[in-house]
């Protein structure tokens, strides 16, 4: 891919400045828009003292003018902005989706690009901007990604290709999302009872203690393996377990969700013997044809 191109920006947020102070020292031009300038009073506003860095007005006038853009705003906003950017987008220009939309919003995008003759990438990030800078984990989709992600290398992107169609790096970022966010509020939900009832430093430690002590897969597995075997005792003490959080007078919103699950687990009828023995492929796949995450 040829150097000294014009790269754009759309979104001046947290990311959108952190990707900007990282590819000033590509040599290539910066090109800036987001909605939030645009609609200031002043129609062209001073973005940097360095000369490589230019404010658009309109997400047209970005469009037009670069060869590779990086879409950077919410989910909400961003089909939107694919739509606008194809309107105008230069032919054999590259639009990197770095937006946490869903895989068909993304497959959407990514037609309203190509009939333009312009390219479309599914790419994510998958840690934090905020600790981790520019160096933080992108993974790229697309059947470009092999080359974008060389090129994105060059350009200082700590990248990854998946050798994927577009949707699945939003697929990754989501689904791994389902677990992150959930312990989340799964961490919440049991320090705040556990200091509740004065015992935060024991439930802390007992949980560390088994968490550390278990590689992450080795773990998992271990859960497919057991689940069908002690999922009804596991339901009882789970149903136990909500007692103890409604007697704080504290309404257990991820642990009722918890209890629902084993609930409906433990009416299905599974192939004990594929269970024990199987893969995690093949276990997770008779979940999923007896409908465990049905209401």
């Amino acid at each position: 891919m040829d150097k000294n191109l014009n790269i754009g920006i759309i979104g001046y947020g947290e990311v959108g400045r952190i990707f900007i102070e990282g590819l000033l020292n590509t040599n290539n031009t910066l090109f800036v828009y987001d909605i939030l300038l645009a609609n200031q009073e002043n129609k062209n506003p001073k973005m940097s003292e360095d000369p490589n860095i230019h404010f658009k007005p309109t997400i047209d006038s970005l469009a037009s003018t670069c060869d590779l853009i990086f879409s950077l705003v919410n989910s909400g906003s961003a089909f939107n902005v694919a739509e606008a950017i194809s309107k105008c987008i230069k032919k054999n220009a590259i639009l990197i989706d770095l937006t946490t939309s869903t895989p068909q919003v993304k497959k959407k995008s990514e037609e309203l690009i190509t009939i333009q003759g312009a390219r479309y990438i599914d790419a994510a990030i998958m840690g934090t901007v905020v600790t981790e800078k520019f160096n933080v984990p992108i993974i790229i989709g697309g059947d470009d990604s092999g080359e974008i992600t060389i090129y994105l290398k060059e350009l200082g992107f700590n990248c990854v290709n998946l050798d994927l169609p577009n949707g699945s790096a939003a697929s990754i970022k989501l689904l791994r999302s389902v677990f992150m966010k959930g312990l989340e509020a799964l961490i919440l939900e049991t320090m705040i009872v556990s200091k509740h009832h004065d015992v935060l430093e024991e439930v802390m430690n007992s949980i560390s203690t088994t968490m550390e002590n278990n590689k992450f897969s080795t773990f998992s597995k271990a859960l497919f393996d057991t689940h069908h075997i002690h999922k009804v005792r596991r339901f009882k003490e789970v149903t136990d377990s909500c007692k103890v959080i409604e007697e704080a007078k504290i309404t257990p919103y991820v642990t009722e969700g918890v209890k629902k699950f084993f609930s409906n687990s433990i009416q299905l009828e599974l192939e004990g013997d594929l269970i024990k023995r199987g893969s995690i492929d093949e276990i997770l796949s008779v979940y999923e044809k007896n409908s465990l995450l049905e209401v």
